[in-house]
This record gives C-alpha cells, structure tokens and sequence, in this order.
C-alpha cells in the first residue's frame, strides 16, 4: 500500500490526459482481435491500482500493480484496445445514492453475506463525484466503450462492467466461503496460504471455457513486503477473465447474475461453476 508507483511515463513526456487522442486508438490490425482487461482499482489514485489484459486464448499478456492516477489507468487501456474490448472493473461505476447502500448491494449481500462476500456500502459520501471508475468510463466513452447489460454471447464490440471478485470465487470455483488472501489483521502463514490457494484455483482454469493461462505473469510465490501489488495481481487477473467469461456466455441466466440496473447500480458476476473441459480420456473435472 506504501509502494510508490512507477512512473509511466518516459523521457521527459509530458503526462496523459483524460482525452482521446489519435495515438491513443488502436493500431490497424485489430480487427477481429479480442481483448479481455481488468481493473482493480485503489480507491485512491494515490495508491497503485492492478491491471491485466488477456488476449482471446486467455493469455495474459500484461499485468501490473504500479498505476497510479485515472490518466495513466486510461492510457493503459487504451494501449489494449481492440475492436471487441471489455472490461471488468472492480470497483463502482453507477453510484446515484446519496446515502447508504446501493440496491444491487443489498441484492447480492443477500446471497453472499454467508460465503463472507458482502461488498461495502457505495454511496455518494465515499464518492461525491462519482468515484474514479466513472471518470475513467467517461473517458472512455471516447473509444466507444460503454455500459451495457444485455450482451448476448460472443457479442463484438467494446463494453464495461462492475465485477466483484469475491462473489465471481464463490460461483467459479464453488467454494464454501472467500479466499482469505486479504492482508487486515490476519497472520502472515494464514494470507501466504489463502493467496497461493487463489493462484492455484486460477491455475485451473487452464482447461475451462474460456481458458485462462497465467503464464509467467504473476508471481509463484507472494512476498510479505509488498504483498499489496501480489493481492491486486490476482485481483486484476479475476476481473479480466470475468470479463472474457461475460463475452463468451453473455449476461443472461443461467450463466450470468446481474444485479441491480443502470439507473440505480449494478455488479454482474458469473452465476455457474466454470465449465471445465474433460481430458480426452474423460479423466477430471467437468462443470456443465
């Protein structure tokens, strides 16, 4: 959380802006190309954010917990778009409330209150100008991204959604409760233990669909110095492949759970196990 952030830009170049540029769109060649990224973001432009891109394998061709303000978060994903982009995004987009809880809040707190996956109250008080995903969304309505709830599978096009990882753990991987990998108060030997749990468990989405392959791109083991970059590397990764899931399903039942609406706030998380494929001798795992 004390990790100062990289600086992102070199050679003396002045720093990015909110706007949309030329150099900012895609290159040519990017049609037909997919693009899956996801944003964990700090609260606080003052402290690191995590970002990951997959490619349409489920690659992850880059992942990062060193950006700092809106303009450096809005630069890198510009550097990834595509002709279809979408983005997982873990924090608030929609916040009109003034006061309180959120209605989607209170909807899936309801179901994930006994896995510990109740997501804290957004409210116009923790973020009177809308909080920083809406500024950065606003931004990139620019490149043509933008909210939508009523994606059918394998939709083209370049579209946002608020995630929530802890919920997305709970239906993927169906488990009892949340990975404990947040630092708070817990012991070191308890948080090493849950974080390489996550790993793993993301590990085996190697063989679902969509796949995800970790690679080389995060880290085996985490570090207690700095464990914060370690927390938002996974976290990044799971939004990015919620978003791949929410392209290759869409966001209808049975697959997806969409609560809340666009007026009032939304989170969409996956609602099924992952499907993962069976070997070709029908040995392991297979979620239909």
């Amino acid at each position: 959380m004390n990790e100062r952030p990289k600086r992102v830009h070199r050679n003396g170049r002045s720093k990015p802006t909110l706007r949309a540029r030329a150099r900012d769109r895609p290159p040519a060649g990017t049609a037909g190309v997919r693009r899956f990224l996801g944003l964990d973001l700090a609260w606080s432009p003052r402290n690191p954010s995590g970002v990951a891109a997959l490619d349409e394998r489920g690659a992850v061709i880059d992942a990062r917990a060193d950006l700092g303000d809106d303009a450096a978060i809005v630069a890198w994903v510009r550097s990834h778009l595509a002709s279809t982009t979408i983005l997982g995004i873990d924090m608030p987009t929609i916040v009109p409330n003034d006061t309180g809880i959120r209605p989607c809040e209170r909807e899936l707190a309801r179901d994930f209150r006994a896995f510990h996956a109740a997501p804290h109250p957004a409210n116009r008080r923790r973020f009177p100008d809308g909080g920083r995903a809406r500024a950065i969304l606003d931004a990139l309505a620019a490149d043509g991204v933008a909210e939508r709830l009523d994606v059918p599978p394998q939709s083209a096009g370049r579209y946002a959604f608020e995630v929530f990882p802890h919920p997305a753990h709970v239906r993927l991987f169906a488990l009892p409760a949340i990975f404990r990998y947040k630092k708070k108060s817990r012991p070191w030997p308890l948080v090493l233990a849950e974080w390489s749990r996550y790993r793993a468990a993301l590990e085996t989405l190697a063989a679902a669909d969509p796949p995800l392959a970790l690679g080389d791109a995060v880290p085996l083991v985490a570090l207690e110095r700095g464990y914060k970059r370690f927390d938002d590397l996974l976290d990044a990764v799971t939004c990015a492949y919620v978003a791949s899931f929410l392209w290759r399903w869409g966001t209808a039942a049975p697959h997806t759970r969409i609560y809340g609406d666009l007026a009032t706030g939304y989170i969409a998380i996956p609602d099924r196990p992952a499907t993962i494929v069976k070997a070709p001798n029908g040995e392991g795992p297979a979620y239909e």
